[in-house]
């Protein structure tokens, strides 16, 4: 990640480097991070520039309301005062004398850059991608949707004293999901300079005129510490470069957190990541402002621009539901010629402009848009945004960098506030929250079923974190009708059909838990569950339209101590060959007491005390490997065992539908023990394509998707008998409509029946 000038013709060149933190005595080797993000925001401009609690849980939560609070902060408060930076922790130190003497010389030379008589021109350019996506579902590591994405070329131009010129000469677009996505106009060029003493960006929507913690005037506004040294080797020279962190005296006001990379020769900016205080950021939608900007070594004595980053999530500010739109945009500038005399007609241009839109559309750029577009781009959570956050905690109060204190409604999506099944009849539902000052947030959600006459609901309360909208730990209270296997259908779909045709997909427990939530960190996969909690059967309070529905699951009344951990998460593919996928893993054990099923003796039904001691774990895995030519291969993994004393029905494992078992009936089977595979190929042909007006019109072609899938499953129990066999499935999809819509038709070689299933794209699940 380093840079051998050439000094003949003055063009930066890749070349090896090595790099080397030294902590203490200790040496190892690494790589400076790179990442960029970016976020929805305004049309194109472009082109045209304008229920009791045990004695341990009531501690806990005495516990978790004390450390939600911190003392120093409560008592600030309290008196008064404006809380300021976080104190130190561990051995960082603050107003550092040595960060404090590299900044000044960084001051120095970033006031006489603009005037270095050897520095006189450069020309450069400049290949870019800026994406709209979209982060839906509470899952935070599974990676978003592409909702639209454009590549770019730039020609760049400076000339002393400070003078550019930045041209737009080539662009292209994909939308790959309905939508009218635009950016601001700043989001198509690339910063110079490393960034102005007063920074805008967004067009001065994001943040405006944030003091630069290197601007003349920064060491009145900013405390500096020392980081990691770095030592960068090219052929005849070694680099010391020292990263030094800063933060904001007084974290209540307009500023920057985060590092920047200076080299110690000459206290050049090798490398600035920056994010935000709460009191910088304008838009009060945003989550997530980070900016990275990297720069690489030119003729052995510049550090001009080589790579740029930013990522801006945002969410609504009063309806929370798990959604976010994110954009992504990344820079990688190269082909450096120096001191060469630029052109009148170059210098006559604006600071930014583009070329007519038809000359752009035509530049010659290889291969298709979402081809190119980089993996860190897809990503779920860039390593530089994750990383800025991280710094930024420590720096200062959470408090100064979350979203202002609030009260909004909440749901965890559609079906959270409307629903029909054959337990509750049509349920209505609404949730709310408010987040203090101090970061605490309480929240609940309640839910009527018209048809059970039932109230369900939760109540919750935690510390939320600064980048981030769910507690990473919380105390609950709730009862809830539980699902206990993977879904089938998407529970807009669900309730559409059971009210509609009776089929209800569906295998539900009435659960009422107390308990504890946790999580390591925003970002984590897993989350962690702790409770006390009771089960129950549930029965039918409900008819459908045409149909009846099935009966319920015969489940145990047990109550006791239950522990679960509950992650997902995905990835992409280095490249447009490589593979994505996706992951969902649900593990539980738990030690109960309760009743079984009546027994047979038609004298006495008794119903004998049992004691389960039980455990379960089920994953589910889909890969996708794109072959070329829109062809992709699906696969579809998933497994599940369960095992223990007295298991009950509620703790086997379920499988039968359109996902786990195509061409049998809905949970047909339950077992100890299951496994089902599915293989699917996907092939687009041609079909009309429907106009959508401003959000232009649905790709001309479908996708036909003929699949094989074999289901293995163990002998189930007494309650629930299951022979152990094998059950294949053949069938043949359809996707269209952007692939968002799937119709199956399909059925069961052994001993099952032709079914036909109609959804939305199971990514879209989360929110519906």
């Amino acid at each position: 990640m380093g840079y051998r000038s050439n000094a003949s013709n003055g063009h930066a060149q890749q070349g090896a480097a090595n790099f080397e933190d030294r902590i203490g005595n200790s040496t190892f080797s690494r790589t400076i991070p790179a990442t960029l993000p970016v976020v929805y925001e305004k049309p194109d401009v472009t082109s045209n520039p304008r229920r009791s609690t045990p004695p341990m849980l009531a501690a806990l939560a005495v516990a978790l309301i004390a450390f939600a609070v911190p003392a120093p902060v409560a008592e600030a408060q309290a008196q008064g005062q404006t809380p300021l930076a976080a104190p130190a922790r561990g051995n960082q130190t603050w107003r550092d004398a040595l960060a404090d003497s590299l900044v000044r010389r960084a001051i120095d030379r970033r006031s006489v850059q603009l005037a270095d008589s050897t520095l006189l021109s450069y020309t450069a350019s400049a290949h870019g991608f800026l994406a709209f996506l979209a982060q839906l579902g509470e899952g935070v590591i599974i990676p978003p949707k592409v909702v639209q994405s454009e590549e770019l070329q730039l020609s760049i131009a400076w000339w002393q004293p400070g003078r550019s010129a930045q041209r737009l000469v080539g662009r292209r677009d994909t939308t790959l999901l309905p939508a009218d996505v635009g950016y601001y106009r700043d989001r198509y060029s690339v910063v110079l300079d490393n960034l102005p003493d007063r920074i805008r960006l967004g067009d001065g929507q994001d943040v405006r005129d944030v003091p630069h913690p290197l601007a003349a005037l920064a060491p009145r506004i900013y405390e500096y510490a020392m980081g990691a040294v770095l030592r960068i080797r090219i052929p005849g020279r070694e680099i010391v470069v020292d990263e030094v962190k800063f933060r904001p005296r007084n974290a209540a006001l307009p500023a920057a957190v985060g590092s920047v990379y200076l080299d110690r020769e000459t206290g050049a900016v090798v490398r600035l990541s920056m994010t935000f205080t709460r009191a910088a950021i304008i838009d009060k939608r945003i989550e997530t402002l980070v900016v990275t900007l990297e720069n690489g070594l030119v003729r052995e004595r510049y550090w001009l621009p080589r790579r740029q980053e930013v990522e801006v999530s945002r969410g609504s500010t009063w309806f929370d539901i798990p959604a976010r739109g994110i954009v992504r945009g990344r820079w990688e500038i190269s082909g450096y010629t120096v001191n060469e005399r630029i052109a009148q007609s170059t210098m006559l241009l604006p600071r930014w402009s583009a070329a007519p839109r038809d000359s752009a559309k035509a530049y010659p750029f290889t291969g298709r848009v979402i081809d190119a577009l980089p993996p860190e781009i897809q990503i779920a959570s860039s390593e530089e945004v994750v990383r800025a956050r991280v710094q930024a905690e420590a720096a200062i109060r959470s408090s100064m960098l979350s979203r202002p204190a609030s009260a909004s409604v909440t749901g965890r999506g559609i079906s959270d506030l409307a629903r029909f099944s054959r337990t509750e009849g049509i349920a209505i539902g609404i949730g709310a929250s408010h987040r203090s000052s101090l970061g605490v947030q309480v929240g609940g959600r309640v839910r009527y079923g018209l048809g059970d006459r039932q109230l369900k609901g939760q109540v919750a309360i935690g510390p939320v974190p600064a980048f981030g909208r769910t507690p990473l730990i919380q105390l609950f209270a709730e009862r809830d009708y539980r699902d206990l296997a993977f879904a089938e259908r998407a529970g807009v779909t669900n309730s559409m059909a059971a009210a509609l045709f009776g089929s209800d997909y569906s295998t539900q427990v009435d659960t009422r838990a107390i308990g504890v939530l946790w999580r390591r960190r925003p970002t984590s996969a897993f989350t962690w569950r702790l409770a006390y909690e009771s089960d129950r059967p549930l029965s039918v309070q409900a008819s459908p339209v045409s149909g009846r529905f099935a009966s319920v699951l015969a489940a145990w009344e047990i109550e006791g101590v239950r522990a679960d951990v509950q992650g997902t998460g995905g990835w992409v593919g280095a490249d447009q060959r490589g593979a994505r996928g996706q992951w969902s893993l649900q593990a539980s054990a738990g030690a109960f007491e309760g009743f079984g099923p009546p027994s047979d003796n038609e004298l006495f039904a008794i119903q004998p005390l049992l004691k389960p001691l039980v455990a379960r774990a089920q994953g589910l895995v889909q890969i996708t490997k794109p072959l070329g030519g829109d062809r992709a291969l699906f696969l579809q993994t998933f497994a599940g065992v369960a095992g223990g004393r007295d298991l009950p029905p509620q703790w086997l494992i379920f499988a039968g539908g359109p996902w786990s078992a195509p061409g049998y009936d809905f949970h047909a089977f339950a077992s100890r023990a299951m496994l089902s595979q599915r293989v699917e190929f996907r092939q687009p042909i041609p079909a009309p394509s429907i106009p959508l007006k401003r959000w232009g019109k649905s790709p001309p072609h479908v996708t036909l998707a003929p699949f094989v899938q074999l289901l293995a499953t163990a002998s189930g129990t007494p309650d629930r008998p299951t022979v152990a066999a094998l059950r294949p499935s053949a069938g043949m999809g359809v996707l269209f409509f952007y692939d968002l819509v799937r119709a199956d038709v399909a059925r069961g070689v052994r001993d099952g029946q032709w079914r036909f299933a109609i959804d939305i794209d199971r990514g879209f699940w989360g929110i519906l």
